[in-house]
């Protein structure tokens, strides 16, 4: 360029950056053409209505974009179920349903109430085993949920928000009622499971395992664990501690713990903060008989406990399958990882 003069070298300047500006409009074209033209992969897709509402433009949105989405049915639950009032009969209603139409569908739409949708979404993808086929759980976007259905082959059952796709045992309610999940990215092929080879096998969830959640609080001591003592029902306790993985620890607190899990009850320490990868639970509390959740959210480690607790005879088994990742609920400290072992 040496040999150029000013107003070559300017003119010259021009072409380049126009060149690259005509690169990043065509690269930009590119890219959401491939997106609003994703093929749809999953024709037949099976939609189970089990609580909550529907979208009130659905049909709109649908014939705006159903070039985009695969055929489907509805299956409507009658009556339909409250989602407050869910209880761990009515995940068996729904894995039945999956089940008995499972070889007639590419994939399975489930709608459900959102209060409760992230602890169903868990429960469900514990109890189909060997799953190849995408389930998408919604609380309300039913369109956008056959959409990402009828586009996507991850054999999981997921959660539908934002247009993107979320392990449901990774997921939890947020804050703008849509859902997040805080420790595992959204979906794409580099991250999601495998497909099994094995064939699917559902199991159920004992509608006799009683499960509650104790969320640790200033000023909490033993009392309020003994109070569970004089629950025969109570079968397991998911305890929310403090995001450092800390809880009250004095004598009493600590020998009722101890008093809870001689007495057959399993105990299992998650944070409080969803952000939080709780895996350092202080070394006092895991003494106790407590059995560390790793980064599980609440919901996952409700649904997975109350599916071991109806699935295992050996009890004494539950603590080594929690530090097992069944449908990547967790992250597997590395001294867990058997080359470590």
């Amino acid at each position: 360029m040496r040999n150029l003069t000013q107003n070559q070298k300017k003119f010259l300047i021009l072409l380049i950056s126009g060149a690259l500006i005509m690169l990043a409009v065509s690269t930009y074209l590119s890219i959401n053409t491939q997106v609003k033209n994703k093929d749809v992969i999953n024709k037949r897709i099976h939609v189970i209505h089990a609580g909550g509402e529907v979208e009130p433009n659905f049909k709109e949105k649908y014939e705006k974009n159903r070039d985009k989405m695969g055929q489907f049915n509805i299956n409507t639950f009658d009556p339909l179920i409250n989602s407050s009032n869910i209880v761990p009969k009515d995940w068996n209603d729904i894995a039945i349903s999956i089940g008995n139409v499972y070889h007639d569908y590419d994939a399975f739409v489930v709608i459900c109430g959102k209060e409760t949708l992230s602890y169903t979404a868990s429960a469900i993808s514990f109890m189909i085993e060997n799953l190849n086929k995408p389930v998408v759980f919604t609380d309300r976007e039913l369109a956008q949920a056959i959409m990402l259905a009828s586009q996507n082959r991850f054999p999981e059952v997921m959660i539908a928000s934002s247009g993107k796709l979320l392990r449901a045992c990774r997921s939890v309610n947020n804050s703008t009622d849509k859902f997040a999940s805080p420790n595992y990215p959204s979906l794409e092929k580099y991250n999601s499971l495998a497909s099994p080879k094995e064939p699917i096998h559902i199991k159920f969830v004992s509608p006799k395992v009683k499960v509650v959640v104790i969320k640790v609080f200033p000023s909490m001591d033993s009392k309020h664990l003994n109070n569970i003592l004089n629950d025969t029902e109570v079968h397991g306790v998911i305890l929310e501690i403090y995001g450092s993985g800390q809880a009250p620890i004095t004598k009493q607190f600590l020998e009722a713990i101890k008093r809870l899990v001689e007495k057959g009850i399993v105990i299992v320490g998650v944070s409080q903060c969803d952000e939080i990868n709780n895996t350092d639970i202080d070394a006092r509390l895991l003494d106790a008989g407590v059995l560390p959740g790793y980064d599980m959210t609440t919901p996952a480690a409700f649904a997975k406990i109350c599916f071991l607790l109806g699935n295992v005879e050996e009890k004494q088994l539950i603590g080594k399958l929690m530090d097992q990742s069944f449908r990547g609920e967790l992250t597997i400290p590395t001294v867990l990882l058997p080359d470590n072992k």
